[in-house]
């Protein structure tokens, strides 16, 4: 039943809402600021919608660390699910580096640029060089972002190791960092084979805020190794599994 909720009601948004869409596009030509605002506001409800119907009991620990400027959140990635808790649990309704398949679903694709999500070819280094400088511009002109550097979902019980340039777009645009922790968001969909969702209660935990700048060398050369330990001793404090 929950299947048929949530998915249902995604398929209902994405086409019922065609019009509303191309409105806020066509904002979009005159004030992008004002698309995003727009855009943003639809997801958020929507997520917050469809993590209800989802059955998830959400905690939140440690929001009083995110600073009130425009922030790179980094985290871990376990599900799905993981999109919409960043994006309804951060206050600041973030835009995400998103890989680049997800650029061929359409309807869906329109909604992600709503909220200044950008497209990574993993495949192209120049991909990666203009995401890192239109993230930075994001940020710069007062969007936080997400990213996740594992680079897919994962579900074994030790973290991927993170990409070691995710953390640039902090870097040049000079914003704080934001370690996530999220635990036992896979519990409501990718622990079970096929695809059943079911009701679960995800924990997110942000960390203490840092700047690349004012990490040591040694740090600062591997910043993806050094934010994916921090994120790693929150779970493990948290008492949660390890990825």
């Amino acid at each position: 039943m929950r299947n048929v909720l949530v998915l249902g009601f995604l398929f209902l948004y994405l086409v019922v809402l065609i019009p509303v869409h191309i409105i806020i596009r066509i904002i979009g030509i005159w004030n992008p600021e004002l698309r995003y605002k727009i855009g943003n506001a639809f997801v958020y409800h929507a997520f917050r919608w469809e993590l209800f119907q989802a059955g998830a009991h959400i905690t939140v620990e440690g929001k009083e660390n995110i600073p009130d400027e425009p922030v790179l959140f980094v985290s871990n990635h376990r599900s799905y699910f993981d999109i919409l808790l960043l994006h309804t649990t951060t206050g600041k309704r973030p835009g995400f580096v998103a890989k680049a398949e997800m650029d061929k679903f359409p309807l869906l694709n329109w909604w992600m640029r709503d909220i200044c999500c950008l497209f990574l070819d993993r495949k192209d280094l120049k991909s990666g060089v203009q995401m890192i400088k239109d993230g930075a511009e994001l940020i710069k002109n007062g969007h936080s972002m997400v990213i996740c550097p594992e680079g897919t979902r994962n579900q074994q019980k030790e973290m991927l190791p993170f990409k070691e340039g995710s953390l640039k777009m902090a870097d040049r645009a000079d914003c704080p960092v934001v370690p996530v922790a999220i635990i036992d968001s896979d519990q409501m969909l990718e622990i079970r084979p096929g695809f059943h969702i079911k009701s679960g209660s995800p924990k997110v935990i942000y960390g203490s805020p840092f700047y690349i700048k004012d990490l040591d060398k040694e740090h600062r050369k591997h910043a993806g190794a050094y934010v994916q330990d921090l994120i790693k001793k929150m779970i493990d404090d948290a008492g949660g599994q390890t990825a």
